[in-house]
């Protein structure tokens, strides 16, 4: 069967609130999009992966850290690869930003 781009997840999370976006069950290379639905404030958003789901601020890897998304816009983040058990996480600054995952599951036979 050929690899095809999967819908991974959605999450719509509350402002600050550090939130689980994805976790692997299979090795896949992901990208992460980020909508900023307010039609008047920026957000500034995050998004990292906790490997093997330890979220210790010193074992995160950031694939976005702090950055400004201006109201009504979308900014998708370039590839990652996750492993196994590897937990994506996400947060903005408002409760106006969804998060929507996409990747290819890498171990299709």
């Amino acid at each position: 069967m050929a690899a095809s781009i999967e819908r991974l997840a959605i999450v719509n999370p509350t402002a600050n609130s550090n939130t689980v976006a994805f976790t692997a069950d299979s090795t896949f290379l992901v990208s992460v999009i980020a909508t900023n639905k307010s039609t008047q404030d920026n957000a500034s958003i995050s998004v990292w992966v906790a490997p093997s789901g330890n979220d210790a601020a010193g074992g995160r890897g950031y694939i976005v850290s702090n950055l400004t998304l201006s109201y009504s816009n979308s900014y998708e983040t370039f590839r990652f690869a996750v492993n196994n058990t590897d937990v994506v996480r996400v947060v903005s600054s408002t409760a106006d930003v969804c998060f929507y995952v996409q990747g290819i599951d890498q171990l299709v036979t």
